[in-house]
């Protein structure tokens, strides 16, 4: 069986999902296409398969490493969590926009629920003593919420970043903005600019959480749009801003469509609604 995977992995990756047939793939494994069929029912089943195996086999990675940088200095910890979580979606690039594109096929659920769901059992451990010892502080009382929020953020930029691949937002931009919201979210509080309140407020009544290609683009826009009426942003801040805020956006949008059990809502909102504080306290500063 792994035969087979790898020989999808590199069909997947040099001739694309169309080409991703049982017989190509049978082919390219050196087994009959009657063999293939031992282990998969159909092409679906294998590009499926593969992708888990890879969703996995990030998380246990990013498993160990969050283990160890629990040790280390916050803001050093900060960092290199968030830089090996984009390089990890950006290596698998390839994969991440085969499973955008034909999520319903493949996994039937929104993609980037899947990617979360799948890699859950590996992830919530290390995340939880990560953010113990990290951000205990920064959630004040809401340390439930405060995880499920800024675990869910990193995973949303780094799966946007990998499947919209937007040419005009450099990377390391947003990269440097995300971890910097990360560190100012357990600064003193200070009063909601008013943007703040009408995006929380557009979070909570409308678009689909984790959508697709075209919801995305839309948040990016809607987003867009508030942030140049509400924020006197610097040129150069304003899209790697307008990037993470969409981003949060996504992610409070799938915390109100599917609550997680014993999660409360008024603490994600003030959750989100500091994190979004953050976001544009850096982008200003």
């Amino acid at each position: 069986m792994e035969a087979i995977l790898e020989a999808a992995e590199r069909v997947l990756r040099t001739e694309g999902y169309g080409a991703a047939s049982t017989n190509r793939v049978a082919r390219v494994a050196g087994f009959s296409v009657g063999s293939l069929y031992q282990y998969f029912d159909d092409k679906q089943a294998v590009v499926g398969s593969l992708l888990d195996q890879a969703l996995r086999a990030e998380a246990e990675r990013l498993a160990q490493l969050l283990d160890t940088l629990a040790r280390a200095e916050a803001a050093a910890a900060r960092e290199r969590s968030v830089r090996a979580l984009l390089a990890e979606r950006r290596s698998k690039a390839h994969l991440l926009r085969i499973l955008d594109a034909h999520a319903p096929e493949l996994c039937g659920e929104p993609p980037q629920r899947h990617v979360l769901r799948v890699q859950a059992a590996a992830l919530a451990d290390p995340l939880h003593r990560f953010a113990a010892v990290h951000f205990a502080d920064a959630f004040r009382g809401a340390f439930d919420e405060g995880l499920a929020v800024t675990s869910r953020l990193v995973h949303a930029v780094g799966y946007a970043l990998a499947v919209d691949g937007p040419d005009h937002l450099d990377e390391e931009a947003i990269a440097r903005a995300l971890v910097d919201a990360l560190g100012a979210l357990g600064n003193g509080t200070s009063p909601l600019l008013p943007v703040v309140r009408e995006l929380q407020g557009a979070w909570s009544h409308g678009g689909s959480a984790f959508a697709d290609a075209a919801g995305r683009a839309r948040r990016i826009r809607e987003t867009r749009s508030a942030l140049m009426r509400g924020a006197d942003l610097p040129p150069g801040a304003l899209e790697p801003t307008v990037f993470l805020v969409a981003a949060l956006g996504e992610v409070m949008a799938e915390l109100r469509e599917h609550p997680a059990p014993g999660l409360d809502p008024a603490r994600l909102a003030d959750v989100g609604g500091r994190l979004l504080q953050a976001c544009l306290g850096v982008a200003l500063r």
